[in-house]
Order: structure tokens, then C-alpha cells, then sequence
């Protein structure tokens, strides 16, 4: 006899309760558990492999990723999760080894892979996947920087991928303004320190120029530069967007107040590491308005530092039936939209 309704609903929080603390654990396992969280949240792979979105604005990514675009269904799922499981895998050991919590977890990997999975054009192969790999080396760059004794070095070397990671996909360009920030913030100020930021940030520029000028081509410089004015992606339906920024509000929300009444808990290298995460961030978000031919795939660039801030409310938030509700409405939300929900409600 199957059991009542009842009986399922005051049983519920059981099995609910335990989702999120599985990532709080510090165990080897818990790479293991990232690989199925990602199998379950892009189980739409299993029907339809993802795309391979081409920007025609990025010169230097157009190329290549035609290339991959030919790629048999199957490579091009394993590629995909490959590349996130790693990015998040990577920023999670970033802000663990840096001190960032107080104790080693998965939360903010967990983070970045359910962001990944909310919006169906955030599934694909595009310029923004590849530039979040520049985007967390940049990040572990700077929470480095605090104690290094390499300063010139490790400033060039920001400048330096600052200025790839712009000419690969033009709406991160604010990163020439954030990586400076982020600088004064952690390092004394220092006009040769500077310097040596801006001749990185310039150098790939300065060789891309070298090279149109001495092959004739130099008038195509100006195609590899952003060029900024107002436009706004659309998006259809509007619905998909409205849930997904509330999911998103919520997530960042409650992981700035819990950031912040446990700030005092950290290191000041950490607090500042924090701050420069804020401008990522808030200053990236008008890469996607201001540089024309991008649509909403370029706001994926913002997820690093999101899934960051998102990880305090998963790791400080003790109430974990409120913390398993969310976790699964994240999973929800992800098979609705990648599924085509709303074309499957009746009208």
C-alpha cells in the first residue's frame, strides 16, 4: 500500500535536508559529486547536445569556434561539462586556498554549475565559457598578489591577460578598469606598478597592431577594439528572464548579508579579495549593454564572481530545508527552461 500524502509530505524535509550539506563537506568526493550535479542540471544533453554559439563581433574566437561547431554531438556535451566542472573546480580552490571561508568546501563550486544551467543560451559553447577561464586566472592573479615578492612579474602578467582576455571576447573589457581597482586595493600605491600594469594590458594591442601594419592591414585594427553604445539583447520569453533574476537576487542577496556579518572572521587580504569580487561583479555587467552583436551568453562572464558571493548563503545559511528548497528550484528552473517549458503550458 503506498503511503499517504500526508506521510510524503512530513517525510519530505528528510530527504530534502541532506542535498546541500553534501557539498560542505571537505572529501574527495566531492569532485565526484560536482560531475553528477552537472550530469543532473544539463540533463538536456542527454536529448540535444549543446550548440556552438559564433559571435560574429569576436574576431579572433570566430575561427576556432567554427571549428568546434563541427564536432560530433557527443564531443561537444563532454566538452562542455569538462570546461565547467574545471572553472568551478578552479574558483572553488581559489577562494578555499586564499582563506576566503573559513574552512574548505564545495559551495561555491555548486554555485557556479546551477548558474549554468538557468538560462538555455548560458548551455552552449560560446566566447563567454572560454573567457571565464581568463576571468578566474585573473582572480587567483590578484588574491596572489597581496604577499607575493614578484609584484612587477605578477602585475605584467594581470595587465597582460587583461588585455587577451579583452581582444577575445570584447564585452570584458571593463576588466581593464577592474584589474587597476583591484590593484590600488591590494597594493600601496606605486606610479611604476601602474606602469607595468598598463604596459601589459597594452602589449597584446601594441602586437596586434605591429602585426596589420607590417601584413598592410592595419585599417582593421578598429575591428578588434569594442565599440560601445547602447544595446540591449532580447530575450524571449520575458518570463525565463524574470525567474531567473530572482533566483539569482536571492542567491546574491543572502550571500552578501551572510558575507558580511562574518566579514570580521576573515583576514584583511581575504575582505579586499572580497571587494574586488564585488566590482567584477556590479563592472562587468555593462559589457552586455554597451557592446553591440553580443546577446544574453555574454552576461555567463558575471558568473564567477556570482557563484563566489552565492557560496556564503550555502555554506553560513543553517536552515537547510530552506537551502534544499532553493537547491532544487535551481534544478527545476534549469530542466523547465532547457526543456522548453513554456511552450508545453497550456495557453
Amino acid at each position: 500500500m503506498f503511503p499517504g500524502l500526508g506521510y510524503i509530505c512530513c517525510q519530505l524535509p528528510n530527504y530534502l535536508t541532506p542535498v546541500v550539506s553534501l557539498f560542505k563537506e571537505k572529501t574527495t568526493i566531492g569532485v565526484f559529486r560536482l560531475i553528477i550535479l552537472s550530469l543532473v542540471v544539463h540533463a538536456h544533453f542527454f536529448v540535444e547536445s549543446p550548440t556552438v554559439i559564433i559571435p560574429a563581433s569576436s574576431v579572433f574566437l570566430h575561427d576556432w569556434l567554427a571549428v568546434v561547431a563541427t564536432w560530433p554531438p557527443l564531443l561537444l556535451a563532454l566538452t562542455y561539462h569538462v570546461l565547467i566542472i574545471i572553472q568551478a573546480l578552479r574558483l572553488n580552490y581559489i577562494l578555499g586556498n586564499n582563506k576566503l571561508f573559513p574552512h574548505t568546501n564545495f559551495t561555491v563550486a555548486m554555485a557556479y554549475i546551477l548558474f549554468t544551467g538557468l538560462l538555455p543560451a548560458w548551455c552552449n559553447i560560446t566566447g563567454a565559457l572560454l573567457a571565464n577561464i581568463l576571468i578566474i586566472w585573473l582572480i587567483h592573479l590578484l588574491c596572489k598578489l597581496y604577499n607575493t615578492t614578484k609584484v612587477g612579474a605578477m602585475l605584467f602578467n594581470i595587465g597582460f591577460l587583461t588585455g587577451i582576455s579583452t581582444l577575445l571576447y570584447p564585452p570584458s573589457y571593463p576588466l581593464l578598469l577592474i584589474m587597476l581597482l583591484g590593484i590600488l586595493i591590494l597594493r600601496p600605491f606605486k606610479i611604476n606598478q601602474l606602469f607595468t600594469y598598463l604596459i601589459g594590458a597594452i602589449l597584446p594591442f601594441y602586437f596586434l597592431g605591429s602585426y596589420l601594419y607590417l601584413t598592410g592591414d592595419f585599417k582593421r585594427i578598429w575591428q578588434f577594439i569594442p565599440g560601445l553604445h547602447w544595446s540591449l539583447p532580447i530575450l524571449e520569453p520575458k518570463e525565463t528572464l524574470l525567474g531567473i533574476a530572482i533566483l539569482l537576487i536571492i542567491c546574491l542577496l543572502g550571500g552578501f548579508l551572510y558575507l558580511q556579518s562574518n566579514m570580521n572572521k576573515l583576514l584583511i587580504i581575504a575582505r579586499k579579495c572580497w571587494i574586488i569580487l564585488f566590482l567584477l561583479l556590479l563592472f562587468l555587467l555593462p559589457g552586455l549593454i554597451t557592446v553591440p552583436g553580443f546577446d544574453w551568453t555574454a552576461l555567463l562572464i558575471i558568473m564567477p564572481a556570482a557563484a563566489a558571493i552565492a557560496g556564503n548563503l550555502f555554506y553560513y545559511n543553517q536552515q537547510k530545508i530552506f537551502l534544499s528548497i532553493l537547491f532544487w528550484l535551481f534544478i527545476f528552473s534549469a530542466w523547465f527552461y532547457s526543456f522548453g517549458g513554456w511552450q508545453l503550458l497550456p495557453k
